[in-house]
């Protein structure tokens, strides 16, 4: 059902994996995490966060830094986050201090809703590095920004 049903049958098999719970089940989330319907990656991420999926990492990051995502809308990029931000712990604080900090091309910066995103990411992981890299945009000129690392400094991370 989740290669070849209609997307509410694969958002119904996404669950019924996610109460399974087994390590198989687990990895046929993570193909699900690059589903062709939106409501079914959302599902899946999310579930893949919330079970503590840590194999599903490489495959979230890919997408975390890949193009479709960036062209999704802020509740997909939210859940991509937060799941990247639960499950890969000090060693996504790079990518994430990267999207929130870092200056691009003559100055620019990524997207707010990304760096915005990347800051709630660092909030799930809530750890000194983390922290560090959160404090380095407290002072944000762009408000979705400012507000994002201001709920993830106060631990509020939870979206």
């Amino acid at each position: 059902m989740l290669s070849v049903g209609e997307p509410e049958m694969r958002v119904a098999a996404v669950i019924a994996l996610t109460e399974i719970g087994s390590p198989g089940a687990m990895q046929m989330l993570e193909r699900a995490v690059a589903d062709e319907d939106r409501e079914v990656r959302i599902v899946a991420v999310r579930a893949l966060g919330a079970r503590n999926a840590r194999a599903s990492v490489p495959r979230i990051e890919a997408a975390i830094k890949g193009k479709v995502l960036r062209e999704s809308n802020l509740t997909e990029k939210m859940a991509f986050f937060e799941a990247y931000g639960l499950l890969s712990g000090d060693a996504g604080i790079t990518l994430l201090d990267g999207l929130l900090n870092a200056k691009g091309f003559m100055g620019k910066r990524d997207d707010s809703e990304i760096r915005a995103c990347a800051a709630m990411a660092l909030g799930k992981i809530n750890s000194p590095k983390a922290s560090a890299a959160l404090n380095k945009a407290a002072g944000e000129k762009d408000v979705m920004v400012r507000n994002a690392v201001s709920k993830a400094i106060r631990g509020g991370a939870v979206a």
